[in-house]
């Protein structure tokens, strides 16, 4: 009997042991579980403390900037300077709207320009986007295209690159890229119409596209192409000294992909960190970098002509100066949609490239 009894103990004494035991586990687990969260609601009460911070100082300059006083209103005009300048283009990320487009009905006592201001945009984009040909008569009623930003529609022609279309109106070459939402910038065909956000527009393009739509009366040119030669040779100097010409003007096998491109000047090869002179006087109305050009220089001269120094190395002059036949503007480099070193040289009429070997002398 006392066999049995103290099994019975033992039995008891092991259960209550195993009781206790499993009890304390439990209690340990749910305080280490309890700690976890108190400590991930207080890293999470920090972060949303710090980011709250941050905000608030990353608002308190526009509170600053509502009411400028007189140094902060120089700095100011000193920002919107720089911004204007193209030494910006086809270089830093840039952030733009997508491009999205509208449609007006034309009113009673409508016509371009009062739409234009009703809608925050400028008297040429209404005219650009709708290719009026009668713009001088809007009827109430008409369908007019209203697009969500300033700009202008560009056919690309045979030859052109996206590089030129943004120095012709000078424009970020990114930008261009992101509004129409080009996936390849190499494959851009002819026929291709593209929108140019912000587009800064000649005299000559604005009094085109006026004569285009009825605006005014076209004048009879007697030169379509508005190219002529140069009086004499010394218009233009070779752009480098004992220079080799490796690449000609014209249709070409392209060096990256093997299909036919236009090449709009000609390549020099005078070696790595040469000299690159100006081959012309004018004013330097680029500097900087230009996608496939890499570090690019262009030169402008009143006659209509400008010259293009691409794939340097480095630039020794700035956008607006005035420069002289002769004068030193860089070197020769590697940059941008490139071989090898060597010097890319382009000779350009209002804005149609010619051939340079016409008017200068290289070695083959």
């Amino acid at each position: 009997m006392n066999k049995y009894r103290n099994k019975f103990v033992w039995m008891s004494i092991i259960l209550e042991l195993s009781l206790l035991l499993g009890a304390s586990i439990y209690f340990l687990a749910h305080q280490s579980i309890q700690a976890n969260v108190n400590e991930e609601n207080q890293v999470l009460e920090n972060s949303v403390t710090q980011e709250n911070t941050q905000n608030e100082t990353s608002k308190q300059p526009d509170v600053i900037n509502k009411i400028p006083t007189k140094n902060q209103t120089n700095l100011v005009k000193t920002n919107k300077t720089k911004t204007c300048s193209p030494t910006n283009v086809g270089g830093p990320y840039t952030v733009c709207p997508p491009f999205q487009m509208g449609i007006y009905y034309a009113k009673k006592g409508d016509n371009l320009a009062t739409i234009a201001r009703k809608n925050n945009l400028d008297f040429f984009t209404i005219l650009s986007v709708n290719g009026l040909k009668t713009a001088n008569d809007i009827h109430i009623g008409q369908r007019l295209k209203i697009p969500n930003q300033s700009g202008i529609f560009h056919e690309v022609k045979r030859g052109q690159s996206l590089e030129d279309i943004s120095l012709m109106y000078n424009v970020n070459l990114r930008k261009i890229i992101r509004v129409n939402q080009i996936l390849d910038p190499n494959e851009i065909k002819p026929g291709t119409e593209l929108f140019i956000p912000g587009a800064k527009t000649t005299l000559a393009f604005q009094r085109e596209l006026l004569e285009k739509s009825g605006v005014i009366t076209k004048k009879p040119v007697d030169n379509e192409d508005g190219i002529q030669s140069p009086k004499s040779r010394s218009l233009f100097s070779l752009p480098c000294k004992g220079v080799k010409l490796t690449s000609g003007f014209g249709y070409r096998r392209d060096p990256f992909n093997g299909g036919r491109e236009f090449h709009a000047g000609i390549d020099l090869t005078p070696g790595y960190g040469a000299p690159v002179y100006a081959a012309m006087d004018g004013v330097v109305t680029y500097a900087g970098w230009m996608g496939g050009y890499g570090k690019l220089v262009v030169i402008t001269s009143k006659n209509g002509y400008s010259t293009r120094y691409g794939h340097l190395s480095r630039i020794t002059v700035r956008n607006g100066s005035q420069v002289r036949q002769g004068q030193r503007i860089g070197t020769v480099g590697n940059t941008g949609r490139s071989t090898g070193p060597h010097l890319h040289f382009e000779i350009r009429k209002n804005d149609k490239p010619i051939n340079p070997t016409k008017y200068i002398k290289a070695k083959k």
